[in-house]
């Protein structure tokens, strides 16, 4: 029922929905929750920043990022009719649920994920079928239960965050052949794994691969990323997205990141050797990291996370509190970064555990 006279104006699918709040970063602290990069800033803006001049931005940009379009479908082989450019790939989801989504039809997504997929499905007037991971040590994906589900979209993240894994090619592969709907594969992550579903989606009718610029490519503050997928696809993304969504700048700045793609291979290359070691050294101070394709680690510290969170963020390194998700109320999902901070990192942990009792 509406609690107050504006609750009748309201879409029912944002009523029961509260504004996010955004706490301010704490200052000096190591952002290691959100997944972005800690190499520090990717060249390709500086590049960009010497171009401004001639940006001309006190002009719209490009309507569709014409320019980025074509360099993505250079990178890939494909052509420009294949690939859209998002405001980051959160809007990417928003529009696959507006373009294929009419109330009521179903959208299913494996739990735990990420967040927004049920969030742009509901607001759209999907109906949510979250289908939860299989084996709460490998986190594979419930291949059936996604089939049983049949849903006019799908969302898979691969890897996954936060579990970290990237799912076999096969299980992706059932659940494309064996569903009726659309199929998104959430590739974020995908340079940290080495997979990619890229040139199959410009081939087939109902896969959309999205993948971002705030990862590996270190343009989180841009907020750019595209989706790619097959002409007819991509036609009807661009019909719901509006136009100018991604600013001059940093479709600039995205354009230089893919012509020298030297420094995202250096930090992929950092990223799969610390991945390993750093596990072995967070068990041996007395953790449990699960094993990860990403650039992060969901760890096991043995005891309520919250309170590890905050012993942590006192120690100057903010990290991701799972206990949100029913199995993982121990567990944090901590970002790698470079060998001497993740040292660090390691040393924080391993002192707050030898302890009997963490204070709040």
């Amino acid at each position: 029922m509406p609690r107050t006279p504006l609750d009748r104006l309201l879409r029912r699918t944002v009523r029961s929905l509260s504004a996010p709040v955004y706490p301010a970063p704490a200052r000096g602290a190591v952002p290691m929750d959100a997944n972005t990069s800690l190499f520090g800033a990717h060249p390709a803006l500086r590049r960009a920043a010497r171009r401004l001049d001639r940006l001309a931005l006190d002009q719209y940009p490009t309507g569709n990022s014409d320019p980025l379009r074509d360099a993505i479908a250079a990178r890939w082989g494909l052509r420009r009719g294949n690939v859209v450019i998002g405001n980051g790939s959160d809007e990417l989801f928003d529009l696959v649920m507006k373009a294929f989504v009419n109330p009521g039809d179903r959208v299913a997504f494996p739990v735990p994920s990420f967040v927004m997929y049920p969030f742009y499905g509901g607001v759209n007037f999907g109906r949510l079928r979250p289908v939860p991971l299989r084996d709460r040590e490998g986190f594979a994906l419930d291949v059936d239960g996604l089939r049983a589900a049949r849903a006019k979209v799908t969302v898979i993240a691969s890897p996954n965050s936060p579990t970290g894994n990237a799912f076999p090619a096969d299980a992706i592969e059932a659940v494309l052949r064996d569903t009726p709907g659309m199929v998104v594969i959430d590739e974020a992550y995908a340079e940290f794994a080495g997979t990619a579903w890229v040139r199959k989606a410009a081939r087939h009718p109902r896969l959309i691969v999205t993948r971002t610029f705030s990862k590996a490519y270190a343009l989180a503050g841009l907020r750019v990323g595209y989706a790619v997928g097959s002409t007819a696809t991509i036609d009807a993304l661009l019909r719901v997205k509006p136009p100018f969504n991604v600013g001059t700048f940093a479709e600039a700045a995205a354009i230089e990141a893919l012509r020298d793609r030297r420094f995202t291979e250096r930090v992929v290359a950092t990223i799969r050797a610390e991945r390993p070691r750093v596990a072995a050294a967070l068990r041996a101070a007395g953790a449990r990291p699960h094993p990860s394709d990403a650039n992060f680690l969901l760890v096991d510290v043995g005891r309520p996370a919250a309170g590890v969170a905050r012993a942590l963020a006192r120690a100057g390194f903010l990290v991701r509190r799972m206990d949100d998700w029913p199995g993982l109320e121990t567990c944090l999902r901590v970002t790698l970064g470079p060998p001497a901070l993740n040292d660090r990192f390691v040393r924080a942990l391993r002192g707050l555990l030898r302890r009997s009792r963490i204070p709040d």
